[in-house]
């Protein structure tokens, strides 16, 4: 498949996510599980995410962790040389942990339209992975891998955040748009 029409695809998953977010702070109970709120509204009962996710996820934690698992997507999907694996994990480790069957339906409906989602990460084994926030509504866990910091020097250029080169100094955003054919 084109990696032009995966982007896409992901993109628009990714507005899926932040509509549920927005509808989710909405309704405004955020200890009722996702699943409740998806059965008594109409609004999200069309998102198989809420159906995907952990029965016992609250909506609280769905927008933590949904946050949590999307926030680098936009920046990723800008990127010359997509980083599948991380993609995935952040997702996995963030809104499935401990949640095999729940994974393996979200990977085989995010399959459909991007082939690779989930490729070549280790299976997820019951009790792996687990987060201590998974399900009980602590919100101060970050694991160290899930925030790209300053010294991600590849994808910086060796560069610190302070010191990397101003997009108004560039004269170009990026060197190629992925999705662009060359003409």
């Amino acid at each position: 498949m084109n990696d032009a029409f995966e982007r896409r695809a992901l993109l628009l998953h990714l507005g899926d996510v932040l509509e549920v977010v927005h509808l989710l702070l909405k309704c405004g109970d955020g200890h009722k599980t996702v699943r409740e709120l998806a059965a008594t509204n109409d609004s999200l009962a069309g998102f198989p995410l809420l159906g995907q996710v952990s029965p016992r996820m609250t909506a609280e934690q769905f927008v933590r962790h949904g946050t949590e698992a999307f926030f680098a997507w936009p920046r990723e999907l800008l990127e010359p040389e997509l980083n599948r694996k991380n993609l995935a994990s952040t997702v996995r480790r963030t809104l499935f942990a401990d949640d095999a069957a729940g994974w393996g339906a979200y990977v085989a409906a995010l399959r459909s339209e991007v082939r690779w989602f989930g490729v070549g990460l280790p299976s997820l084994k019951a009790g792996e992975g687990v987060r201590p926030d998974s399900t009980d509504g602590n919100p101060d866990s970050l694991q160290a891998d899930d925030v790209p910091g300053a010294d991600d020097v590849e994808r910086n250029g060796g560069q610190t955040e302070e010191h990397r080169e101003s997009i108004d100094s560039s004269g170009r955003v990026y060197p190629s748009w992925p999705w662009k054919p060359d003409a």
